[in-house]
């Protein structure tokens, strides 16, 4: 029978008894899929390792509350690897669309082994905020349930040109290459470069660019109606490739799931 899989941030050992203080997840244990005192599940805390352990019993209370605990008594056996840990760094800066719309590429992007999701705001966004402790909580969840080893950062909500500005912060790990030194012509850039913005025209988008899945990429997906001229001249003055999947017109989640198709599985 196949183990219920939840992530804790607390540490784990061989043989270790956790006990777990998260109402919320005691509250998944417990109440929606009832899993009784002597019933086994799979705890992972990021570390790459999946923790076999057996329910050893629940606080007293009849109520979920900030007190209510549940207590773990992990094997003393080796923990096994995580079945999935994303090969390398992707970042993912996407345009802020609909709320239903972005949780799902939360949860897509997740599966598909994004490490840091960047909210962004373009302009023609459709909204200005995002509830990130529920962004969260849908990344939790899609590592639970695709075996991934680790739960992404999901960062704050930044305008585009801050965005920009944190790819020369991150330029170190994303390139490889001293900060500050991001600019210059984009074509020349384009084969040199791991940072990528994805529009509906631009030169057509081929593996070589991100070079390898020890490298790490960043990538960058509009909105409802794409990036703005103003955007893409953007793009193209910070020495961004600016490159097409093709000649359709994709929705923004559509956009995600074919872009991080491309790069991680390409």
């Amino acid at each position: 029978m196949r183990l219920h899989r939840f992530y804790t941030t607390e540490e784990l050992a061989p043989g270790k008894i956790v006990t777990i203080n998260s109402a919320e997840l005691v509250n998944q244990v417990r109440r929606v899929f009832r899993l009784k005192s002597g019933d086994e599940i799979i705890l992972f805390n990021g570390t790459h390792f999946d923790y076999r352990g057996k329910i050893a019993n629940y606080s007293n209370h009849d109520k979920i509350d900030a007190d209510h605990s549940m207590v773990v008594q992990i094997d003393t056996a080796t923990p096994s690897r995580s079945r999935f840990m994303p090969a390398r760094k992707i970042f993912l800066y996407a345009a802020v669309v609909k709320k239903d719309t972005f949780e799902w590429i939360v949860e897509k992007a997740t599966e598909l082994g994004v490490t840091d999701i960047i909210p962004v705001i373009a302009e023609r966004s459709e909204k200005k905020n995002l509830n990130e402790e529920r962004l969260n909580k849908i990344a939790i969840e899609a590592s639970e349930q695709s075996g991934r080893g680790d739960v992404p950062v999901i960062h704050s909500i930044i305008s585009l040109k801050d965005s920009i500005e944190k790819t020369k912060a991150d330029e170190s790990e994303i390139s490889g290459r001293p900060a500050g030194r991001i600019g210059g012509d984009s074509k020349r850039r384009s084969k040199e470069s791991k940072v990528i913005a994805f529009h509906t025209e631009g030169e057509m988008f081929h593996k070589d660019p991100v070079g390898g899945n020890d490298k790490s990429v960043a990538v960058f997906i509009g909105p409802e109606g794409g990036w703005s001229d103003a955007e893409v001249e953007l793009f193209h003055k910070n020495g961004i490739a600016v490159q097409t999947l093709g000649t359709q017109v994709l929705r923004s989640e559509t956009a995600v799931i074919a872009t991080l198709s491309q790069v991680v599985f390409g």
